[in-house]
């Protein structure tokens, strides 16, 4: 196998995984009405608004910080159409219950930020080399963390919180009239 062929392998795989965290936004939030975002099943939980937020800007922030842009969250002005009481680049690390529960938004809302945080993301995965792939895009770790290794890491802490984000949506209480039984 050749670089090149290595690399469009690569981008391939990464463009699938990618697009396949977006279609579970759609999956999870589909025919969900916009109250049923903010149910926590405890006081300490977070929300399916949470969930999805915090997946979109992690990784709107982890592909910026190694493409060197601004993250999608404040370049295409979804800070202040979110409106949240949060500081700008708060992205949910660290996050009390308090902080969580002041992340509520719509559907069109989280699916708007979360499509052009994907589209972004895509338009760096086009452009991967196996240089880029190699690249060490965090020497704060041994060994050194490579664009490759990263990638692969916003992948996986996606797919857990949407995969969270999903259950949540199947524990929905419909008895509160969050969800309707039809």
């Amino acid at each position: 196998m050749t670089d090149f062929e290595a690399a469009a392998s690569a981008r391939e795989l990464l463009r699938d995984s990618f697009t396949r965290i977006i279609e579970h936004v759609g999956e999870v939030t589909d025919g969900l009405p916009d109250a049923a975002l903010a149910y926590r099943p405890t006081s300490t939980a977070n929300s399916i608004a949470w969930l999805i937020w915090h997946s979109a800007r992690c990784q709107d922030v982890q592909i910026c910080a190694i493409t060197g842009d601004e993250p999608v969250w404040t370049a295409r002005g979804w800070e202040p159409r979110f409106g949240l009481d949060l500081p700008v680049d708060s992205n949910g690390y660290g996050h009390t219950p308090e902080d969580a529960a002041k992340v509520v938004a719509t559907v069109d809302l989280l699916s708007g930020y979360y499509q052009d945080v994907h589209e972004m993301t895509l338009r760096y995965v086009d452009t991967l080399t196996d240089p880029e792939l190699a690249r060490i895009v965090d020497e704060h770790w041994d060994p050194p963390v490579t664009a490759s290794v990263r990638l692969v890491s916003i992948v996986d802490d996606c797919a857990q919180h949407l995969g969270q984000a999903a259950y949540l949506r199947g524990i929905v209480p419909t008895r509160h009239g969050i969800v309707s039984t039809n």
